[in-house]
């Protein structure tokens, strides 16, 4: 490269005392360049039409070396930069040996430091042409060498380059313990750029969020001094709520304002939401007006959510405020917003309004989507408006809005409930048709609609039909029909279904025990019952509150009135409230077998509760309280007592 510069400056007829400038450091800046580590800004060089005069160049050159003298500093130059060369090749020859004891050897760590010696073993030249090679091919190998060279402080670290190649590497192989030791370590230096990239597919792995995440950016800031940026911040947070950890997005915006940086409009987004996981639904306002008057607005979906919030919990004077503050703020609200009102009107029993508010939708232009439309024939069906449901069903589909196997187990479930099982019928053959196959959902909803209405056979017919098609039965197809067999007392065969549920390899659920303990009871089996909720119990599943009148009732039932009150007591010291029936029951029982001190007892515990009793159970107590002798003595008491 020197000796071609020569020629060219001698073929441009350059004077040889002007081939170097004393004001410069180097003659050859792509040499000076290089042994910075840097590239060079410009390696073009002088062509003839742009060479100085010689008297200007005396004049900015200062003093000019003899020919004699630069020739002897020109051959010095071409010296140091042959011995650089050869230093780099030695360099590169040692980190080859080093690359095939560290994958050859199990033990390589006291090999290294006999063998080589420290000024070649630690120079960042061969770490680097030791660790380059093995990063894409043995991560794990490059990580155990990192971490030897972090135990010598005389070792240089890994170049950004290198470094950022390591965690990336490692991050491909899911690594993930082992690329925060190499945080950990003191010899990976990564650049902002490859830590943001890191942190962001730690965080996204597997698509959740746990601790670690917080333990990875603590780490990332503690040994790299570096903290995220805004955008992996909120990337973060927006992990952290598709994970419902609302508590991991309350731990990471304090360590995103202790490390000094602040929020926009997406932050604030993000928390909002998080109050509204968290059902603090007033927070999530009052931050929404105070960033809102910061110039801060968040987007229609964070929103949104707050809307749905308000209107989950009935709070239609909310949800007007805030359509008005977003129209306000421009953040106009959109086909889900709305969607979210009309959803949570039909759940609350106000399926008029919510059918008003469609219907200006589509005045106002909006075109309602087969979501809008479900939920609207969902809301009109739960209050029993089919016909509603029905005409609003021909509207979609005359639009052109094509129905999902959803829609179609909407409105099926609709008319199940309304005990027009020929309509769901037929809605159900329409839907096969349409080239939606039958599916566990769908048949769950007709094994529902015909135990409703006391035609648990067919139901059963249709539960055996299914492995025949190849469908599933799941947890509620089977508490579905388990309940449908307590319903007809059928109890035995609900009985059969519970141990085939168990010999399948489902898991019951409260549902699956609630209706057996209740028709055990109901047929005197209390024993039964008992070893249902021990069961239940054991699996870790907690008895509903009805459960135990249940129980009670099974005692009295069987006569047993002593064990019926224990149980009442039991219930009453775990501040459970028993039913008013199972009051009077309890109390007849009690009557019945002349425990009459025991019948004051539990009379006085139901009117601590604010429990009436019935006429009946009233004139039988009295009748014990004062005999037969003293009818009309009775009657004036149990005139008291009802009246109290």
């Amino acid at each position: 490269m020197v000796d071609k510069w020569r020629k060219m400056v001698r073929k441009a007829g350059v004077p040889q005392r002007l081939w170097w400038d004393l004001s410069s450091n180097s003659r050859f800046p792509f040499v000076s360049h290089a042994l910075k580590g840097s590239r060079a800004t410009s390696t073009t060089f002088p062509s003839v039409s742009t060479v100085p005069p010689a008297s200007a160049a005396v004049e900015t050159a200062g003093p000019i070396l003899s020919v004699a003298e630069g020739r002897q500093r020109g051959d010095a130059d071409d010296d140091s930069c042959d011995n650089i060369g050869k230093q780099h090749q030695q360099l590169a020859e040692t980190a080859k040996r080093v690359r095939e004891v560290v994958v050859r050897r199990p033990r390589w760590e006291s090999f290294l430091l006999s063998h080589f010696a420290p000024s070649e073993l630690f120079h960042p030249t061969c770490v680097r042409h030791v660790l380059r090679p093995l990063v894409s091919t043995k991560p794990l190998i490059s990580l155990r060498y990192l971490l030897w060279l972090s135990s010598h402080p005389d070792a240089s670290p890994a170049d950004a380059a290198t470094s950022a190649s390591l965690l990336d590497a490692l991050a491909n192989c899911r690594a993930w313990k082992a690329a925060l030791l190499a945080i950990r370590s003191t010899k990976c230096r990564p650049d902002p750029p490859a830590v943001e990239l890191f942190l962001y597919r730690f965080i996204q792995r597997e698509g959740r969020v746990t601790d670690e995440a917080l333990e990875a950016i603590s780490l990332v800031k503690t040994h790299l001094g570096y903290s995220p940026s805004l955008p992996t911040w909120n990337s973060i947070f927006s992990a952290s709520l598709r994970a419902g950890r609302t508590d991991l997005v309350w731990r990471l915006y304090e360590m995103m304002m202790q490390s000094g940086i602040s929020g926009d409009a997406s932050t604030a987004g993000y928390l909002i939401e998080a109050f509204c996981m968290d059902n603090e639904l007033d927070d999530a306002y009052r931050l929404l007006r105070e960033v809102s008057g910061n110039g801060l607005v968040p987007d229609v979906i964070s929103v949104t959510k707050l809307v749905t919030g308000y209107c989950r919990d009935g709070n239609y004077g909310k949800v007007s405020e805030l359509l008005h503050l977003m129209i306000a703020l421009g953040c106009m609200p959109d086909i889900f917003t709305y969607q979210s009102i009309i959803h949570g009107l039909c759940d609350n029993g106000k399926a008029d309004e919510g059918l008003r508010i469609f219907n200006n939708l589509k005045l106002r232009g909006y075109a309602p989507d087969l979501v809008t439309y479900t939920t609207m024939i969902d809301g009109l069906c739960k209050m029993g408006r089919t016909t509603d449901a029905w005409n609003l069903w021909l509207e979609m589909v005359a639009k052109g809005t094509k129905p999902n196997e959803y829609a179609y187990n909407v409105i099926i479930n609709g008319y199940c409930k309304a005990g027009d099982l020929s309509k769901a019928q037929e809605l159900y053959q329409e839907m096969c048709r349409s080239g939606f196959r039958e599916s566990t959902v769908s048949c769950n909803t007709l094994i529902s609609g015909l135990c409703l209405h006391g035609r648990a056979g067919e139901a059963v017919n249709l539960f055996e039909e299914m492995p025949t098609k190849g469908i599933e039965h799941d947890v509620i197809t089977y508490n579905t029909l388990i309940q449908g067999l307590c319903k007809e007392d059928r109890t035995a065969e609900a009985m059969k279904l519970y141990e085939t549920l168990l010999s399948v390899g489902l898991q019951p659920s409260v549902s699956t025990y609630t209706p057996l303990i209740e028709a055990l009871c109901n047929e005197g089996n209390v024993l039964g019952a008992l070893e249902l909720m021990r069961c239940m119990k054991e699996k870790g599943l907690e008895p509903l509150v009805r459960t135990n009148d249940y129980i009670i009732n099974g005692f009295c039932k069987v006569g047993k009135a002593e064990a019926g009150m224990a149980w009442l007591v039991n219930m009453l010291e775990n501040n459970l409230k028993p039913q008013r029936d199972t009051i009077n029951r309890l109390l007849e029982c009690l009557s019945n077998s002349f425990r009459v001190d025991d019948a004051l007892l539990v009379l006085d515990a139901a009117s601590k509760i604010g429990y009436s009793l019935e006429t009946s159970v009233c004139y039988l107590l009295v009748s014990q309280l004062c005999g037969e002798h003293h009818r009309q003595a009775a009657l004036q008491m149990e005139e008291i007592l009802v009246r109290k």
